[in-house]
C-alpha cells in the first residue's frame, strides 16, 4: 500500500524530533577533548592533569551511538596522552559485531540483550559483573565517563546477593503487565541491584571523579530513575519504598517470594556503603524528550504547518485518558482553524488482559489504535473515519512492546483496509492486540533501531 502524502509528512515530521536525539549526534554536538581538559557543552570543564585513564562505563538504547560519537571526537582530536577504554552495553543489532569492527574500537560494546526483548538476560548479568571489575580498577589517575540512556536498567541487571535472573525477569514482566510506570518499576529495580542506586558510582570510589552523560528517556529528568541511577547516589535506594509499590501491583503475592524477603532484609538492615560517598559524580543530560519535540515542531514549520506541541513532565497514566486528550485537541483545531499540526510526547501505561487473552503489541500501537476507534464515528465530517487526519504514535528507540514496530499510524486509508477487512478496532483494543490489527490494515510503522531512546513522540497532521 502507497502512503498518503499527509501521512508521509507526519512520519517525516516523527523522523526529525528522532534525528534530533541520536546518540552520535549528541555526543558530537556536547564534547571536546584537547591535551588539558575535557570539555562539555557549556556546562562542564574537567582538567586532565594528572590523569592517564578515561574509562567510559554504562549502557542503554543510545550506548553504541554514544560510544561511536565519543570515539569520533577521539580520534579526530590532537591525540590525547591519556588511554581511552570502555565496556558499555548495548542491545544486539544496535552496532556492529565483525571481528574487523570489534579490533578498531578503544569502548567495548557488549550485547547485553537481542533486539526487541526489553528483559535482563544471563549476557546482562555477566557483562555487569566485567563492568564492576573495570570500576574498582579506576584510581587517582582515572577519570570515568558514564555514557547513559534509556534502557540501561534492562541491560545493566545485577541482582543483590540472593536473587535470581529469573526473579528479576519476573519482576519486569509482572509490574509492566500490571500498569507501572517507568518511574514505579526503576525505584524497585535500583532497590533490588549491585549497580543500580548508586552501585556504578561507589564502586569507581577511587576514581579521580565521575561524569555521566545522559540521554534521559524518563519525563522530567529525575536523574536517580534514568537507567536506574548507576552513578546516583542520592537519593539512595529506598527498599520500603519498593515494598509499598510491590504490594500495591501483587497483592496476591505472584511474585518469587525471594523478591519480597530480600527488600525486607535491607529495609531492616539498611547497607552502610549506601552512604559512603567516594570520587565526585557530576551529571548532565543532553538531551530528552522535549529535544525531540521541539525538533519536530521546526520541522513542521518548514513543512508549512502551525503546530502546537506539548512535552509531558511526569507519566501520563493510562492509554484511554491520552488519547481523549489527543482528541479534544484536535477537535479544538478542527473548530477553530489551527493549528493544524499537533505534536506531543510523553510515556502511557497500559494495562494488560489475562496471558491467555493477551495478543501483539505496545503500547505506542495502543494509542493509534485506540484514536483510531474515537474516531471511526466521529461527527465532525473532518474526524470522522480520519478523512482529514494523518496519525503517528511510535517509540523514539523504535521498539514498542516486545514487537519489531516502532509504532503505528493512522489515516482514512488505514481505516478504510481495517473495515473493508472487517476487522473491530474494539476487539483488538479489548485483547492489547494492536500489532495484529496495524499489520493487516498497514499500518505498522518499523524504523529499526534508532540509536536513541527519549519516551515517545505523536505527530497529529489535521488537513483536507
Amino acid at each position: 500500500m502507497t502512503i498518503k502524502p499527509r501521512t508521509l509528512q507526519a512520519i517525516n515530521i516523527w523522523n526529525a524530533g528522532v534525528e534530533s536525539v541520536r546518540g552520535d549526534r549528541l555526543i558530537e554536538r556536547s564534547i571536546r577533548f584537547d591535551r588539558e581538559q575535557l570539555l562539555i557543552e557549556d556546562i562542564g570543564r574537567y582538567s586532565l592533569r594528572g590523569i592517564d585513564r578515561i574509562l567510559v562505563l554504562g549502557g542503554g538504547k543510545a550506548a553504541a551511538a554514544m560510544a561511536a560519537g565519543l570515539e569520533s571526537i577521539w580520534n579526530s582530536s590532537n591525540p590525547p596522552r591519556q588511554r581511552l577504554e570502555g565496556w558499555l552495553h548495548a542491545p544486539r543489532g544496535s552496532f556492529d559485531e565483525s571481528p574487523m569492527a570489534v579490533a578498531h574500537r578503544r569502548i567495548a560494546l557488549h550485547a547485553a540483550r537481542p533486539a526487541g526483548i526489553n528483559e535482563p538476560t544471563r549476557e546482562g548479568m555477566l557483562g555487569c559483573e566485567q563492568m564492576l571489575r573495570l570500576a574498582r580498577s579506576a584510581n587517582e589517575k582515572t577519570l570515568v565517563l558514564c555514557l547513559l540512556s534509556g534502557g540501561a536498567s534492562a541491560l545493566m541487571p545485577s541482582p543483590l546477593p540472593g536473587l535470581l535472573l529469573e526473579d528479576k525477569v519476573a519482576l519486569t514482566r509482572h509490574l509492566s503487565r500490571n500498569g507501572a510506570k517507568i518511574e514505579e518499576l526503576n525505584e524497585v529495580r535500583r532497590a533490588l541491584s549491585q549497580i543500580k542506586g548508586g552501585g556504578l558510582a561507589r564502586a569507581c570510589s577511587r576514581a579521580q571523579r565521575v561524569v555521566s552523560l545522559v540521554l534521559s528517556d524518563v519525563l522530567g529528568d529525575p536523574l536517580h530513575l534514568i537507567g536506574s541511577g548507576p552513578t546516583i547516589l542520592e537519593p539512595p535506594p529506598n527498599p520500603k519504598l519498593a515494598l509499598e509499590i510491590i504490594a500495591r501491583f501483587d497483592p496476591h503475592r505472584e511474585l518469587p517470594p525471594s523478591i519480597r524477603r530480600c527488600l525486607e532484609t535491607r529495609s531492616k538492615s539498611p547497607d552502610e556503603s549506601l552512604g559512603s560517598k567516594g570520587c565526585p559524580v557530576e551529571t548532565h543530560v543532553l538531551a530528552n524528550n522535549a529535544t525531540a519535540v521541539d525538533a519536530a515542531g521546526t520541522q513542521a514549520v518548514a513543512l508549512g504547518y502551525a503546530y502546537w506541541m506539548e512535552s509531558n513532565r511526569a507519566s501520563e497514566g493510562d492509554v484511554r485518558g491520552v488519547a481523549e486528550k489527543l482528541l479534544r485537541a484536535m477537535e479544538l483545531a478542527v473548530e477553530t482553524g489551527q493549528p493544524d499540526c499537533l505534536i506531543s510526547g510523553g510515556e502511557p501505561t497500559v494495562q494488560l488482559p489475562r496471558i491467555e487473552l493477551c495478543g501483539r503489541g505496545g503500547r505506542n500501537q495502543q494509542l493509534a489504535l485506540t484514536l483510531l476507534h474515537l474516531l471511526e464515528n466521529h461527527s465532525h465530517p473532518k474526524l470522522r473515519e480520519a478523512r482529514c487526519v494523518s496519525i503517528v504514535c511510535a517509540g523514539t528507540d523504535g521498539e514498542d512492546g516486545p514487537t519489531q514496530a516502532a509504532g503505528a499510524f493512522v489515516d482514512h486509508q488505514v481505516v478504510e483496509a481495517a473495515r473493508k477487512q472487517g476487522l473491530e478496532s474494539e476487539d483488538y483494543l479489548a485483547r492489547c492486540d494492536a500489532y495484529s490489527f496495524f499489520e493487516k490494515a498497514d499500518g505498522l510503522l518499523v524504523t529499526g533501531p534508532t540509536n536513541t531512546n527519549v519516551c515517545d513522540l505523536r505527530v497529529i497532521l489535521i488537513r483536507d
